[in-house]
């Protein structure tokens, strides 16, 4: 059966993208003209440091040595050079501190509706007449929901890139 000239199309351009691909996997890499782990070679780190403070602790975080050995349960296939490494520990530690966001996050937000909640009763329990009393129990209710729609927001922290098309 002949193929359409939509079919057509897209082989071709599948075996572009694939030869594309290819000649990039081939390409030497020579943006970079000395490896990373000689970049860091004299160079410290605070982050290890940093984490142990909150007893937080990382096997192995020397990145001058050009191939990378620490303890792990994980079955890696290869040993990954210092580069391979600092990406995977980047990329491990922002997703650390995503998931440690929304669980504080979460953990805030449920604290707050049960203290507005608190407020809105407490508030409903005093006598009418008292009207200092009735003014700093909203007072109390609009911070608690001030905090609130704080903590809904997202917010951004700047990284620089560590990576472009075609390195």
């Amino acid at each position: 059966m002949a193929m359409t000239s939509a079919e057509k199309v897209r082989a071709y351009r599948e075996r572009q993208k694939a030869k594309s691909e290819d000649a990039e996997r081939d390409a030497a890499p020579t943006t970079y003209l000395r490896p990373f782990h000689a970049f860091m070679e004299g160079r410290h780190v605070d982050f290890e440091e940093n984490l142990d403070a909150y007893g937080i602790h990382i096997s192995g975080t020397d990145l001058s040595k050009e191939m990378q050995t620490f303890e792990t349960e994980a079955p890696w296939e290869k040993p990954f050079s210092a580069l391979e490494r600092a990406h995977g520990m980047m990329g491990v530690m922002l997703d650390g501190a995503k998931e440690l966001a929304a669980l504080i996050n979460e953990y805030k937000l449920h604290e707050i509706e049960h203290a507005i909640n608190a407020a809105h009763e407490a508030s409903a329990s005093l006598p009418r007449g008292d009207v200092e009393a009735l003014k700093k129990s909203f007072a109390e209710i609009e911070r608690l929901k001030a905090i609130r729609s704080k903590l809904r927001k997202p917010t951004r922290h700047t990284l620089l890139s560590v990576g472009a098309k075609g390195e």
